[in-house]
């Protein structure tokens, strides 16, 4: 079996979201553990993971220091309790039917003031928004926003509510994957920055759990 590539993705673009110097991280969703190996490499990190597809938890427990083959939700009770100073969501809500839920029960395995990294698609996005505006359609896929398995969809404001809501104090927010195709940029000059925010096909957080 091939796995798809989104497993092997490194994601570099969230390194920026991560605490200063991590010492133990759980990263739910991990693939085959590339983005969690360059932690553990940049940083000395103690890296872990949790994933449900099986061939990715082989590969991934050959760069992490120890990795769950399970369920989201169903993984926090094998983790260590109050162990983990750094909690890693890169695309991985959207995928939970709970994803508030899930945010406060994993705190049991946090230590008090740990930090997670977080991101997720943009359903308002520029891209999406042209094709269902056009197109008057809204067709699920194999990859991309209307990934089949997605059971969540975030914009930049009901991500904000959710994490405040959830007890996350947000410390940086920021869009990455930008779209500047001449259309989209006259569009929003023409609306003074009101759909600033459907430029990013993700967003990006790093928060701290109050």
């Amino acid at each position: 079996m091939t796995l798809p590539s989104y497993y092997s993705n490194e994601r570099r673009d969230i390194l920026p979201f991560l605490p200063e110097k991590p010492v133990k991280s759980i990263e739910f969703g991990c693939g085959i553990g590339n983005f969690s190996g360059i932690i553990e490499a940049e940083f000395g990190t103690e890296t872990w993971g949790v994933d449900l597809n099986e061939e990715a938890v082989a590969e991934a427990k050959k760069r992490m220091h120890k990795v769950v083959l399970a369920d989201a939700m169903e993984a926090i009770a094998q983790l260590p309790e109050n162990y983990f100073d750094c909690i890693i969501c890169n695309d991985i809500l959207e995928h939970l039917p709970y994803p508030e839920q899930f945010l406060k029960e994993v705190r049991s395995i946090l230590v008090k003031d740990a930090h997670i990294a977080i991101s997720v698609p943009n359903v308002r996005s520029w891209g999406h928004f042209i094709h269902y505006f056009l197109h008057k359609d809204w067709k699920y896929g194999d990859f991309g926003i209307l990934d089949n398995t997605h059971m969540k969809f975030f914009t930049k404001k009901s991500l904000m509510r959710m994490l405040d809501e959830s007890g996350i104090e947000i410390e940086l927010i920021r869009g990455i994957t930008a779209t500047n195709t001449i259309l989209f940029n006259l569009t929003n000059i023409l609306s003074l920055g009101f759909i600033s925010d459907m430029r990013y096909l993700e967003y990006a957080v790093r928060g701290r759990f109050k």
